[in-house]
């Protein structure tokens, strides 16, 4: 519930549409002009499943969170 909480307060929501949209910008301009390393470009409902994709293994796996990092340092306080 607290991270439902979270991503809904301060514009979570339309930060995740709009991320989903540079994310489709990216993916067609350099992966698939530039490069030429993918052979179709992406929808914008496709780089949103995407976005969601990252979401679920690098938030709910803990990579990065400071909050577990604070609970370890001030223990030694």
């Amino acid at each position: 519930m607290k991270l439902l909480r979270g991503v809904i307060t301060g514009g979570g929501v339309a930060a995740f549409f709009f991320f989903s949209w540079i994310l489709q910008l990216l993916w067609n301009s350099i992966l698939f002009e530039q490069l030429a390393l993918v052979a179709t470009q992406v929808t914008y409902w496709q780089s949103a499943g995407l976005w969601f994709f990252v979401i679920i293994l690098f938030a709910w796996v803990g990579i990065g969170n400071p909050l577990s990092f604070g609970k370890k340092w001030h223990k030694y306080d």
